[in-house]
């Protein structure tokens, strides 16, 4: 089991770090958002998460209750805590502060909390249709058979209404991937433990190769917009999700990475805010340390990492109850 988190912990840390690199690069570092193999990361990033997501789906003995409960306490705390706090932040800021003169937009920082807003609506859809499927009187393959159709059928609705209120749209349309993480749940192991390592890793570059083919244009999970059509949408998350299943059961583990995978969510919750800040800090710098060369894009990304590592140490320690780490509201196992 260990050996297990293990790899899922880089897999999610995989995740998390490309999506801090792609904000960094939005703010004008890595030659103003270009960086080597950009069209397949940005293929990947969200719908590897939304996998990632549906890997820790379980039945609970209290059914949907419970279920939502639980998600209550592990998304929608954290969710409405940092919002909250940067929504006090950016109100003192703009209003005593000039900070606007540096160039950095403040309210930017909660921009990533989207994702468990949408994530939470997400496991409430999935729930439902779970728990309702399951009441129906039918073989547990044709329950499944079912599952899956109505997430497909839900996913390329979403996908042809486009941008909604609250990322409902998102929400709709990355359905298959929270249910294919789902799936894969049952037969993570055989990534591990019966594939080589040599032919793992040969897998896995075949299907970053095939998630780079696939790139027609932008995709943009935030507003719901895509270039890509829906099949093609699908086919390369989830072949750009198993690639990094797949190299992640050959490493394992990774400094730095793997840590931040397991404490992923206050990553995903803090590191704009870092980015931000750091954004403003170069207004006081000389011109020639304003420069995005490779050099300096590094040092950006390497403080980033570093100050997300501390924030996940802290909060993790003193505010556990709103960052996931332990649940705010007991949940009642009777």
């Amino acid at each position: 089991m260990k050996e297990r988190i293990e790899y899922i912990d880089l897999a999610k840390g995989i995740c998390i770090f490309l999506v801090v690199l792609d904000h960094i690069s939005n703010e004008g570092y890595f030659s103003a958002g270009k960086y080597p193999l950009n069209e397949v990361f940005e293929q990947m990033r969200m719908p590897l998460y939304f996998i990632l997501s549906g890997l820790f789906f379980k039945d609970y003995q209290g059914g949907i209750r419970e279920f939502l409960l639980r998600k209550f306490n592990r998304i929608l705390v954290p969710y409405l805590f940092f919002y909250i706090i940067y929504k006090a932040i950016a109100w003192l800021v703009q209003n005593y502060t000039n900070f606007a003169s540096t160039g950095a937009n403040i309210t930017s920082i909660w921009g990533p909390l989207w994702f468990l807003r949408c994530l939470f609506i997400m496991n409430v859809i999935f729930a439902i249709s779970y728990y309702a499927i399951r009441r129906i009187k039918m073989s547990a393959v044709a329950s499944e058979v079912l599952l899956g159709t109505t997430m497909f059928v839900i996913g390329i609705l979403g996908y042809h209404l486009g941008d909604l209120r609250l990322n409902f749209g998102t929400a709709m349309t990355c359905m298959p991937f929270l249910w294919s993480g789902f799936v894969l749940n049952r037969r993570l192991h055989l990534l591990q433990r019966r594939i080589p390592w040599w032919m793992a890793l040969i897998m896995a570059l075949i299907l970053f190769g095939m998630v780079y083919y696939l790139y027609v244009g932008e995709n943009f999970f935030f507003t719901n917009t895509y270039n890509s059509s829906w099949p093609l949408l699908y086919i390369a998350g989830f072949s750009g999700t198993l690639a990094v299943l797949l190299l992640s059961s050959v490493i394992k583990w990774f400094p730095v990475i793997s840590y931040i995978g397991r404490y992923s969510l206050i990553v995903l919750c803090t590191h704009m805010a870092i980015v931000t800040l750091l954004v403003a800090s170069l207004h006081f710098l000389p011109e020639t340390a304003r420069q995005t060369g490779i050099w300096h894009s590094l040092i950006f990304l390497a403080i980033t990492l570093a100050f997300s590592v501390f924030c996940c140490w802290l909060l993790k320690k003193y505010l556990p109850w709103f960052t996931a780490q332990k649940d705010l509201i007991k949940v009642d196992l009777q």
